[in-house]
C-alpha cells in the first residue's frame, strides 16, 4: 500500500475520523497570526494619544478589528496602538511626534485612526508602522502595505504577506482602508 492510500484508508474509518483534519485545522489558526516586520529605526516611545495622526497629505482612514490569532475569532478588548509613519515628503520626525500616535482599541477590539496615505520612499513602498500591546498577549511589531504599489516587490525585507497588503477604497474627502490584526 503506498503513503496516498494509506492516508485515505485511515480517512475513511469512521470510529477514527480523518487524523490529518487536526493537523490542518491547526494550521487554519495558526494562518491567521499577523506577521511580525521590523520596527525599523524610527520606532519613538512615548507617542501621545490620538486617533488624528496626521493631516499635511492625502487624507487615509485606516480602521480594523483586533483578534486572537490562537482561535481567530475571539476579539481583543482595549488593545493598545503604536501608528507611526514618514510625512507627505517621506521624513520621519525624531524631534516630536508627528506621523505618530497611540489608538487604543475598545472593548469589542475596534479601532480606526485618520492619517495619511504615506508616499514611498527609496526602495521602500508606502506603509505604516504598528506595535501592538494587549493584556495577556505577546506584543507584536508589524507593518502595513498598500495593494498596487510597485515597490512592495523591490523592499529590501519583501516578506509583506498578503494579509498585510490591503486595499483601499475611495470616499467622499479622503481614502478608507480596513486592516484587521490577530495576536
Amino acid at each position: 500500500m503506498n503513503r496516498k492510500s494509506f492516508i485515505q484508508a485511515l480517512g475513511a474509518i469512521p470510529f477514527i475520523g480523518n487524523p490529518l483534519k487536526g493537523i490542518a485545522e491547526g494550521n487554519e489558526k495558526e494562518n491567521c497570526k499577523t506577521q511580525k516586520d521590523a520596527e525599523g529605526p524610527f520606532y519613538k516611545s512615548s507617542a501621545p494619544p490620538r486617533t488624528l495622526i496626521e493631516k499635511e497629505g492625502e487624507p487615509l482612514l485606516i480602521e480594523g478589528k483586533i483578534f486572537r490569532a490562537d482561535d481567530c475569532q475571539t476579539t481583543v478588548p482595549n488593545a493598545v496602538l503604536d501608528v507611526w509613519h514618514c510625512d507627505s515628503h517621506g521624513e520621519y520626525d525624531m524631534q516630536g511626534y508627528k506621523c505618530r500616535g497611540v489608538v487604543k482599541a475598545d472593548r469589542e477590539g475596534n479601532y480606526s485612526f485618520t492619517t495619511i496615505f504615506p508616499p514611498p520612499y527609496g526602495n521602500r513602498p508606502r506603509h505604516i508602522h504598528f506595535k501592538i500591546r494587549a493584556e495577556g498577549l505577546r506584543e507584536l511589531t508589524t507593518q502595513l502595505y498598500f495593494h498596487g504599489d510597485p515597490n512592495i516587490q523591490n523592499d529590501f525585507a519583501r516578506n509583506a504577506e498578503k494579509d498585510r497588503v490591503i486595499s483601499l477604497q475611495p470616499m467622499k474627502d479622503m481614502k478608507k482602508g480596513t486592516f484587521n490584526i490577530y495576536l
